[in-house]
């Protein structure tokens, strides 16, 4: 690098530090307007020197002007920061013992409910009915003494 864009590195650090304040974008196309502008003066007087690329430098102004300057012509509004209200921690989850209680129950009910119903309700229709035992097949009838 030399000397003289040396110089015009450092002025370009100054503007860069004066528009800390500036959003990101505002002072990125700040920086990008200025390194065009001193490029085209140098092409245009063929400035070469320290000298001549100090001259056309002041004729910018300091960097500090120039971002005075930049900083009223942004269109986005100026909104100081509003403090950040304390931290506060979120309360603690409960367990919804009330929701698990209501889905034990009705659990447990439907299944005695299955179960009376296995029990109740039989092959045989539910009714009751005596064993039935084979018929004899033959009959002894006794004569008496």
């Amino acid at each position: 690098m030399t000397q003289t864009d040396q110089l015009v590195a450092d002025y370009l650090a100054r503007v860069g530090r004066a528009a800390a304040g500036l959003p990101a974008g505002r002072r990125e196309e700040l920086l990008a307007d200025l390194r065009e502008h001193i490029d085209i003066a140098r092409a245009e007087s063929g400035a070469e020197t320290e000298a001549e690329i100090r001259t056309i430098l002041d004729r910018l102004g300091d960097p500090e002007s120039i971002v005075a300057a930049a900083d009223t012509q942004t269109d986005l509004p100026r909104v100081p920061a509003a403090p950040l209200p304390p931290y506060q921690a979120a309360p603690p989850r409960r367990f919804p013992w009330l929701v698990l209680t209501i889905v034990a129950a009705v659990i447990g009910t439907v299944i005695l409910f299955c179960g009376f119903v296995m029990f109740a309700v039989r092959s045989d229709g539910g009714v009751e009915q005596a064993p039935v035992y084979p018929a004899p097949t033959s009959v002894e009838v006794s004569t008496g003494p």
